[in-house]
């Protein structure tokens, strides 16, 4: 819920980081020539005639129709027009020329770069005949195939040479792709199925016998050189959700969490515990809505799962994205990439966010303006979007940004033929342009940064460090409130979130996130003004309430639970073995402290040997499920005796956190 605004020149500046950059790009110069209509006369245009229309699709409509501004939004944006950055044939048979000059001088990584950047460029097969004969796709696939298997990497090879022979490469009579093939198969593992190829290279090199006992030759050493090689492949999965059966309120949550509240309630509608939650437990596994990368990781991660890019694979038209794969690709190409290809460059030279592109994205990825109107109700039902609470001036510039996103669209042909090429929207094209700016001012409350861990060391955790590569949307994670003391701990998985518990919950109480401000890291004031500024409300969680310290000044020993049953009064820990013994002064009952100073001491070994178990430089993935264990009981225990705020149980809940994100996005570099 919004509440007053103590600083709102921050305020200002947190809107403007949700819509656009404040250094480049032009929008800020569509935004100032427009802006400067609202002078002398027009001085009040905005809050007398642009704030007082009753919704989002009248202030929309104004904008194309009211004298005041349409000539000059107009005018700009009858000038939108593609800009991408192509293929080029002969870009790509260059590169490929350097990649194989960098092989032959025994650089595979550096001749790697160069043939992912040949496939890259290359154009379609027969696209361009005076290069290649039309087959440059074919040939850079062909040629970063065989640094793949230099590199013993035998199933992005065989990937490459499999789609090298569906862009054109003659492999009927060509005994050399066989022979290419066969190493694949071997370096996989695969010897039946290398014998197999094998066999194919002998009849079509005339049964060559020499050949063949070469050929075998090269496959044996490969595998022996594959054995000697340790991968880094680890196989990543979504946890198993805790509870029993489906969540009737949360799809790909837990049924130990349940939704309550209401949009009338204060706190909007939240999660809570169903029944007791114990620390480190899965309670949402959730695909993303619709997620963007940051363009800077076009050129590394995959556009549409996130995944790093090994052998990536282009788009048939533009240069701008790359996928993992195929797969990826042409579920890409089929819906959301079809109508931001040509486009891309034209919104990223533009300044906008990403949660403008975000905004697309929902548009884009629904295919339809029908189906895109159907995403965009249910978004709308399930954010929050503060419209009455938008400051006119934000307002405005946000309605400015949809008219540019829906022309965009217009000339991408997302709604099919148009009559005219006048920018002036039709009705249904006014009823997308709700739908982007709905989003448009939702997402900036409503939107997760997928974040990836990378490890530039040998040890997977002293060297760990998060790098945020994208932003999604998700329906069932945006349901949690925040606290700046979390219940649960996020990692990510492609681009699927993750919610573990990072401490006991009860049955009853709210299960809450964090949204950036941690007590960990920030003092209340920085968390209060953030929280006002970025999320419009104030936060009166227990840390804020009681100040807690950050982390370089939590105590070292907590605060006790008394230990009379259905007593809630918590006591001073006993430094001193005379103080064991003390009264309760709610419960009125003397009590002995001794039981519940050991159990901290046991809970602080178990979170200990966790944590030493972390730091063994030879750490496999069971010893990190170890690990796990060993903190789940640490903190599980310290919870039935002791209350935060407790340096050593707040390290364990942060060693918690980093097991799992190991378990995500995780990269070595």
């Amino acid at each position: 819920m919004a509440t007053i605004d103590n600083d709102p020149l921050f305020t200002s500046l947190c809107n403007e980081k949700t819509l656009q950059s404040q250094k480049e790009g032009f929008f800020n110069e569509f935004y100032q020539s427009v802006a400067e209509n609202f002078t002398g006369p027009n001085a009040r245009w905005l809050t007398e005639v642009y704030q007082k229309l009753p919704s989002d699709i009248d202030r929309l409509r104004l904008v194309y129709e009211d004298p005041v501004v349409t000539y000059d939004v107009q005018g700009t944006l009858e000038h939108v027009q593609p800009v991408f950055r192509g293929k080029d044939a002969k870009f790509s048979w260059q590169r490929r020329e350097q990649a194989l000059k960098l092989l032959a001088e025994n650089k595979p990584q550096q001749a790697l770069m160069m043939a992912c950047q040949a496939v890259m460029r290359a154009p379609e097969q027969g696209v361009d005949r005076f290069i290649d004969k039309g087959l440059t796709l074919a040939l850079a696939l062909w040629t970063r195939s065989e640094v793949f298997i230099r590199m013993l990497d035998g199933k992005h090879a065989l990937q490459d040479l499999q789609l090298a022979a569906k862009c054109g490469l003659p492999v009927k009579q060509n005994a050399d792709y066989y022979a290419r093939v066969a190493k694949c198969y071997a370096l996989s593992g695969e010897s039946g199925r290398a014998e197999v190829a094998a066999k194919v290279f002998h009849q079509l090199s005339g049964y060559n016998d020499y050949a063949l006992s070469r050929l075998k030759e090269d496959m044996e050493s490969l595998c022996v050189l594959k054995q000697e090689t340790p991968s880094d492949e680890v196989e990543r999965k979504l946890p198993k959700l805790a509870g029993e059966g489906e969540n009737v309120d949360i799809a790909g949550a837990s049924s130990k969490i349940r939704l309550t509240g209401s949009k009338e309630d204060p706190r909007g509608r939240y999660v809570v515990a169903a029944e007791d939650i114990g620390p480190g437990e899965a309670v949402l596994t959730e695909p993303a809505f619709a997620a963007c990368l940051y363009s800077k990781f076009f050129g590394s991660h995959c556009n549409g799962c996130f995944a790093r890019l090994i052998a990536p694979v282009g788009c048939p038209e533009c240069c701008g994205v790359a996928f993992c794969s195929v797969a990826c690709r042409d579920k890409a190409c089929a819906t959301y990439h079809r109508f931001e290809c040509q486009y891309l460059d034209l919104m990223i030279g533009s300044g906008m966010s990403i949660l403008c592109h975000v905004a697309l994205r929902i548009v884009t990825q629904a295919g339809t303006p029908q189906k895109a109107l159907e995403q965009g109700q249910i978004l709308k039902d399930t954010f929050c979007a503060h419209t009455e609470h938008r400051d006119p001036e934000d307002h405005f510039k946000r309605t400015l940004m949809t008219a540019f996103l829906l022309r965009c669209l217009q000339k991408a042909d997302f709604f099919g033929y148009r009559a005219t090429e006048s920018p002036e929207p039709t009705e249904l094209e006014l009823q997308i342009g709700t739908v982007l700016l709905s989003a448009l001012q939702s997402l900036q409350f409503n939107a997760h940064e997928v974040y990836e861990t990378r490890v530039r060391g040998e040890h997977r955790f002293d060297t760990a460090k998060v790098q945020y590569i994208g932003v999604g949307i998700y329906r069932g994670a945006s349901m949690f409130n925040h606290e700046c003391y979390p219940g649960v701990t996020r990692t990510f998985l492609g681009t699927s979130i993750i919610f573990h518990t990072s401490r006991p919950i009860l049955a009853g109480s709210v299960v809450p996130e964090n949204y950036g401000p941690h007590f960990l890291r920030q003092p209340k004031p920085a968390r209060q003004r953030n929280l006002r500024s970025r999320y419009w409300f104030k936060c009166d969680c227990r840390a804020c309430a009681e100040d807690w310290p950050q982390m370089d000044k939590l105590p070292v020993k907590p605060r006790l639970r008394c230990p009379t049953g259905g007593c809630e009064n918590v006591l001073a820990f006993p430094h001193k073995p005379s103080q064991r013994n003390t009264k309760c002064v709610k419960c009125k009952k003397q009590v002995n402290l001794e039981a519940s100073a050991k159990m901290v001491e046991a809970s602080e070994q178990l979170c200990t040997s966790g944590a030493e178990m972390m730091a063994s430089h030879q750490l496999e993935d069971e010893r990190v499920d170890e690990a796990v264990e060993l903190l789940k009981k640490g903190i599980s225990l310290f919870s039935q005796v002791a209350v935060p705020p407790h340096k050593p149980i707040h390290l364990a809940e942060e060693s918690l956190r980093s097991c799992f994100a190991d378990k995500g996005n995780a990269n070595r570099y």
